[in-house]
């Protein structure tokens, strides 16, 4: 994968980049590295996109921008 994403929230600028991308049965994984740190987001139907970590947690709104990002990128 490797591919840089650029998004924007709040009036700030996140650069991102997916490292791994993996679909388990109904469920969907991405491992992301974001400001420097590695964070794996999980996509689930009952509760769409989440981050798996509980440490260094980021904000809700931003797991979602980067999950629709990975989401529309490659269609899942």
């Amino acid at each position: 994968m490797g591919q840089i994403f650029t998004i924007h929230l709040a009036g700030a600028k996140f650069h991102f980049q997916l490292i791994k991308l993996n679909q388990v049965d109904r469920a969907v994984e991405s491992q992301i590295l974001l400001q420097g740190s590695t964070i794996t987001l999980c996509k689930t139907a009952q509760h769409g996109w989440t981050q798996k970590e509980t440490s260094n947690p980021i904000i809700q709104e931003l797991v979602q921008a980067i999950g629709n990002t990975i989401s529309l990128r490659y269609r899942i």
